[in-house]
């Protein structure tokens, strides 16, 4: 009788250690799910748009460059390199080397973005000779409602006009401000390499590794972004709308005492992110965040 005493107590302590075990492994996941809950995944979205905006100014500067290149001049409308301008005004005066890219109240390109504003670029040079540089000035510009400021600097640094040219660009006093009146701020100091296709619809855009982008998040939260590897664009991506961020590519982004890596995929023409910190992944669809 004792003996059978004695394993009844025995089974006891054994159920209730299980429980105790459970209970603390439960505890310990629950701890763990909040924890995940609560990491933010709004800082990376926001930076991704923001360097969208910037980049999408340089994109449309870069090819309005052009008019450098030649002997256009005078006031036109539309231009045939670039569908985002087709509603624009473009005026070249080249006496004094300077465009003007003027959207004038609203003009709404593919994929119904929206631009307001004036794009103004003084240069010296063309745009493909080494050397050759050009000023982005943007006033009371907007894209879909967000208010884009800043002066953009970018230089040709190739070492010779039959390289893929490349171009070291500067972003000064960067700022987007959203309709409710956040806001963040941006300076950019990177390397950008054209690649150029014998069709121009399969060209890319790579940003190079080590390019660097820093400021105050919409929070306020001081923030750094490093390229990993290289972020591509590709042309061809511009017909679903997915041209304005890279389809490949790994970033590094640390906000306050969080890290962040964005990776912007394998290639494919999509707005799709794969976001990761703290051993949490999810997955962002780019292409409605405002």
């Amino acid at each position: 009788m004792k003996a059978l005493e004695k394993i009844n107590s025995l089974l006891v302590k054994g159920v209730l250690s299980l429980a105790v075990v459970f209970l603390l492994f439960a505890t310990s996941c629950q701890q763990n799910g909040n924890e995940n809950e609560l990491i933010d995944f709004s800082s990376p979205e926001s930076d991704a748009i923001a360097e969208a905006d910037f980049d999408e100014v340089d994109d449309i500067s870069s090819n309005i460059m052009s008019y450098a290149d030649g002997n256009i001049g005078g006031k036109t409308s539309g231009n045939n390199e670039d569908d985002r301008l087709h509603c624009a005004v473009v005026t070249h005066d080249q006496e004094a080397q300077t465009i003007t890219i003027d959207f004038g109240d609203g003009c709404t390109g593919p994929n119904g973005v929206v631009r307001s504003g004036i794009i103004f670029i003084t240069y010296t040079g063309q745009r493909f000779v080494p050397g050759s540089k050009w000023t982005i000035e943007l006033r009371n510009f907007y894209i879909n409602n967000r208010h884009i400021e800043g002066t953009r600097t970018v230089e040709n640094v190739s070492e010779t006009i039959n390289d893929n040219p490349k171009f070291h660009i500067v972003l000064a006093d960067g700022k987007i401000t959203w309709p409710d009146e956040t806001f963040a701020t941006r300076e950019v100091d990177r390397y950008r390499v054209w690649v150029r296709a014998a069709n121009p619809l399969n060209d890319e855009i790579h940003i190079l590794e080590r390019s660097v982008a820093n400021g105050l998040n919409r929070r306020g939260v001081r923030y750094t972004a490093t390229v990993l590897a290289d972020l591509i664009f590709k042309r061809i991506c511009r017909a679903n709308g997915t041209a304005r961020i890279p389809v490949q590519g790994i970033k590094e982004l640390v906000v306050g005492d969080k890290t962040f890596l964005v990776d912007f995929g394998d290639g494919r023409c999509d707005s799709i992110v794969t976001i990761t910190s703290n051993g949490v992944t999810r997955e962002v669809d780019l292409a409605n965040r405002n």
